[in-house]
């Protein structure tokens, strides 16, 4: 702390270090440097990042693997609108996350319009609106994106849009704050809740739920499973103990993975594999737990559900759009749904889930298509601990960890499928790795072009990251694309550096293996402290997940 005086970007700071953040990422601009002023032992350290949008992919990346609220800190302009792409991902993928930026100088500002000062544009706030998370208080919509003009409304709309962020369902938030209001000096008591945060956490805590309506749909059906979306992430015990009590199959989305894992009835494949899917039809009815069913999760809506489906979820009108409910409980406390479910009698297995995922692994791994995806797979899960964090990006090879990984608990991988921003991989892996979390990010020689100068961070921070590169000469997936469509090969070959040349050069160790040397060299890499590449240049072909082989039988 400096002194009995703060300035409102100490404020802040200390404001995210009540809500236990202790790293945020960002890069300094001149605008913003009242938080890097501002910064003390007691406050989060800002991890300096080479590119904006990659401090929020970063903080995307810490808060999917703790589910816990992150924070990216940019500068004006050109600084803020740099983060879009990893604002949507995070926004569609329901990250717990907020942007705080800078603005142009009030002083200097027009009431007319943007006169032309550094950085500046009319509406900063206006960029992140469409993304940012909305909550519904009454009849009113309150966007969580604002930009602010003075020292009291940026500290009391920190205040408000920190508990507006902890209420489920999770969501991104957007504040800004003109540079010469960070550096002003604050004296001012921190301001209680507004009247309409007061009002929504009471309006959802008052929220009232049927749980006799889900156990009357209930009565008498034998054959249930259960969907597990990336808003049960917190519940997967309960949801496991729940599928053991009732037999039920457990599918789960892609920002679901590890959801009631530890149940015998965990489907440790995709429901684009055959056996996943006629699972599913043969279900009578599906309780589908904080899950949109979007269109990659379901084959575009082209998966057969069952007739009676039960849906609890803290904001259902998206999966509303995609799927009819005959029971819907608009509800963050799954708890309270499961201890009521709990309470119907046992029903008899009627399937043997364990072995059904088995017998379609082996199929995968024996098949031309699927053989050196699932050695890719078994390599990784074999040789990288549970307890240790996994992040994919948009590459063949991220699909198949993504989706295929037996996954040992929630949380334990993040893929960005999601709005499916390529690039996402070695940038997100920075959350996670920077908070100590040994960190393997898997990726191809496109994605990872994206963000080549976090290697520098990478380096400088000494992150414990593992970064398992595909190079297959370009983006890989585009072109099978290409491929499948019967278009020419155009755009998708590329250049690439040496890769053991650009390791060199930030000094971080490289390998070079193969599939089948893969277990033991990442077995290594998983004890290590200090970051590496390991680069293999097998050739694999994507998986059923992916929507060009949808349609496959």
């Amino acid at each position: 702390m400096e002194g009995s005086t703060r300035t409102v970007a100490a404020v802040i700071l200390d404001l995210l270090a009540n809500e236990g953040v202790k790293k945020a990422f960002g890069i300094p601009g001149v605008h913003n440097l009242g938080f890097w002023n501002a910064l003390s032992k007691d406050r989060p350290e800002i991890v300096s990042v080479r590119h904006e949008q990659s401090c929020v992919y970063a903080a995307d990346g810490l808060a999917r693997a703790t589910g816990k609220l992150s924070v990216a800190i940019t500068t004006t302009g050109p600084g803020a609108a740099n983060t879009l792409g990893a604002f949507g991902e995070a926004a569609i993928s329901g990250s717990h996350l907020l942007l705080i930026s800078s603005e142009a100088p009030i002083k200097n500002r027009s009431a007319d319009g943007a006169r032309g000062i550094l950085h500046e544009m009319d509406d900063q706030s206006a960029l992140f609106t469409p993304l940012a998370k909305r909550v519904k208080i009454g009849n009113e919509d309150l966007v969580l994106a604002k930009s602010c003009k003075s020292a009291e409304e940026a500290v009391a709309t920190v205040v408000d849009f920190l508990k507006f962020l902890s209420v489920a369902p999770s969501g991104v938030g957007y504040i800004g704050v003109p540079s010469d209001v960070l550096n002003q000096e604050f004296t001012q008591v921190i301001p209680d809740l507004s009247e309409k945060v007061v009002a929504y956490i009471a309006q959802e805590k008052n929220r009232k739920i049927d749980l006799d309506l889900a156990k009357d749909l209930l009565s008498g059906v034998n054959k249930i499973g259960i969907w597990a979306g990336g808003g049960a992430t917190n519940s997967s015990g309960e949801i496991a103990a729940l599928a053991d009590h009732l037999s039920a199959p457990i599918f789960t989305s892609f920002a679901g993975r590890g959801v009631g894992g530890l149940s015998k009835n965990y489907l440790n494949i995709p429901i684009h594999e055959s056996e996943a899917e006629q699972l599913l039809a043969d279900c009578e009815a599906l309780l589908i737990f904080g899950s949109q069913l979007d269109g990659m999760n379901t084959k575009n809506w082209s998966i057969k559900f069952p007739k009676k489906i039960l849906l609890v979820d803290a904001n259902p009108k998206i999966a509303l759009r995609n799927i009819s409910a005959d029971v819907v409980l608009q509800t963050s406390d799954i708890s309270s749904v499961i201890t009521a479910l709990k309470s119907l009698p046992t029903r008899i297995s009627w399937a043997d889930v364990t072995e059904i995922s088995s017998q379609a692994r082996k199929r995968i791994a024996a098949s031309d298509k699927g053989k050196a995806g699932m050695t890719l797979v078994s390599a990784i899960e074999k040789s990288w601990p549970s307890e240790n964090y996994i992040v994919c990006d948009m590459a063949i090879s991220g699909y198949w960890t993504g989706v295929y990984l037996q996954a040992k608990r929630a949380r334990q991988i993040s893929y960005p499928v999601g709005w499916g921003t390529l690039g996402f991989g070695l940038p997100a892996s920075l959350g996670p790795s920077a908070a100590g979390f040994a960190t393997l990010v898997v990726c191809g020689d496109g994605g990872i072009a994206f963000g080549l100068g976090e290697l520098a961070t990478v380096a400088q921070e000494q992150l414990p990251l593992t970064i398992l590169l595909h190079d297959d000469g370009g983006y890989g997936m585009l072109r099978f694309d290409q491929q499948v469509m019967k278009h020419p090969e155009r755009g998708v070959n590329l250049f690439n550096p040496d890769w053991q040349v650009l390791a060199q050069s930030f000094g971080i160790e490289f390998i070079q293996t193969n599939l089948a040397q893969l277990s033991e060299v990442l077995a290594k890499r998983s004890v290590s402290s200090a970051p590496g590449i390991v680069l293999i240049q097998d050739p694999i072909y994507p998986p059923k997940s992916t929507s060009p082989r949808w349609s496959e039988k």
